[in-house]
């Protein structure tokens, strides 16, 4: 185990079940099966049951027989909590989530109901975004990179999607974290050794607390 209790990982854009040459060959996989195994692999090698992962979304591809196998066995994955923040392909999560939601009674089905434990295992659902706090830096979570956020001067913007394809501005502290960029679950520690010394630029006022000033002065 390649871990110390209590760590803090993320993953992302596990896109398990999804057999397309464009996402295979450029993480290395000759099929889904060896996706599937060496995603599983890696996420036992590195997560321990005291640990906790942040999912920023589309973990399987579709909700096929064999793809809710994967669905499921990442919502029991060995770990102390996991949280899900939905992506762009959700098929799969969604039937989880109306299948829990069903079970516990919750609402009419048009009613959406985040944070959302899945009962007897560590997976809940956070919804579209949210914000965390980790050793005192802010961090707002999102499948998708956003341009602008709440307190991006010093506040981390963390999201999946781009599959590492989106030029990383480093004059921004946000950070791609698809499974393209280490091919295994990243720790908090290497995402804050990324961006801790990056220098923000801001385009505006947003970020200077003296250009806060000015602005509200002359309005």
């Amino acid at each position: 185990k390649n871990h110390q209790p209590h760590n803090i990982w993320f993953v992302s854009d596990l896109h398990l079940g999804h057999n397309r040459d464009f996402i295979l060959k450029p993480r290395g996989y000759a099929t889904v099966e060896e996706a599937y195994q060496h995603t599983f692999q890696m996420m036992h090698q590195y997560i321990g049951p005291d640990d906790i992962v942040f999912n920023l979304g589309d973990m399987v591809i579709g909700a096929k027989e064999k793809t809710m196998e994967y669905a499921n066995r990442l919502v029991n994955f060995p770990c102390k909590a996991q949280y899900f923040i939905w992506g762009n392909h959700n098929a799969g999560a969604k039937a989880l989530y109306d299948d829990c939601r069903q079970q516990l009674g919750l609402l009419a089905d048009d009613v959406d109901i985040t944070p959302l434990n899945i009962p007897g295992t560590p997976f809940t659902f956070l919804g579209d975004r949210a914000n965390i706090t980790i050793n005192g830096v802010n961090c707002v979570l999102d499948h998708f990179p956003l341009a602008s956020w709440e307190g991006m001067s010093d506040s981390y913007m963390l999201h999946g999607h781009c599959h590492r394809n989106m030029k990383d501005d480093k004059a921004l502290r946000r950070l791609d974290l698809s499974w393209e960029w280490m091919k295994r679950p990243v720790n908090w520690d290497e995402i804050h050794t990324e961006l801790k010394d990056r220098k923000f630029n801001p385009v505006d006022h947003h970020g200077k607390p003296e250009a806060n000033a000015e602005f509200f002065e002359t309005k």
